[in-house]
């Protein structure tokens, strides 16, 4: 593995939550735009209660997978974290906390560090040249349950 696809698991886990939410949202939305439906038929009713019952249903599933994942999250960020920290850089450790910490497009971390892009994507390559280092001597490679999704 690879340090930016090690940093990167982060941003991995936070955009498969962010998914999952959605999903959720859209499941929750379509929920409650069932309605009653008028008619002359026996039992319809019934049939509402079953799929109102199923989305609830699915939607706390889904709520276990997105709290699993936020948990799952929080331990690589930490993960994360102690890795980006022991880089002596100081410039380099504040990009790589705003790329792979905060999640931050190029374009406001150069804003935010007061340099071109070109600057900072140099700087990146700096960085993840010191994190391989830190990798290397820590001997840091995720379990192989953390790497997939």
């Amino acid at each position: 593995m690879t340090a930016k696809e090690y940093l990167q698991r982060a941003w991995q886990i936070d955009k498969r939550i962010q998914d999952k939410m959605n999903q959720a949202e859209r499941l929750k939305e379509m929920a409650t735009k069932v309605t009653t439906t008028l008619s002359g038929m026996p039992g319809s009713a019934s049939h509402d209660n079953h799929k109102m019952d199923g989305a609830i249903a699915t939607m706390m599933d889904m709520a276990k997978e997105i709290e699993t994942e936020t948990e799952r999250l929080l331990r690589v960020k930490t993960e994360t974290m102690q890795t980006i920290w022991a880089v002596e850089d100081t410039t380099c450790r504040t990009l790589l906390e705003l790329r792979y910490i905060s999640f931050l497009p190029w374009e406001t971390i150069a804003d935010d560090m007061d340099v071109s892009k070109r600057r900072g994507l140099q700087l990146h390559t700096k960085a993840l040249k010191m994190v391989e280092q830190q990798m290397a001597f820590h001997q840091i490679s995720p379990p192989l349950h953390q790497i997939s999704p």
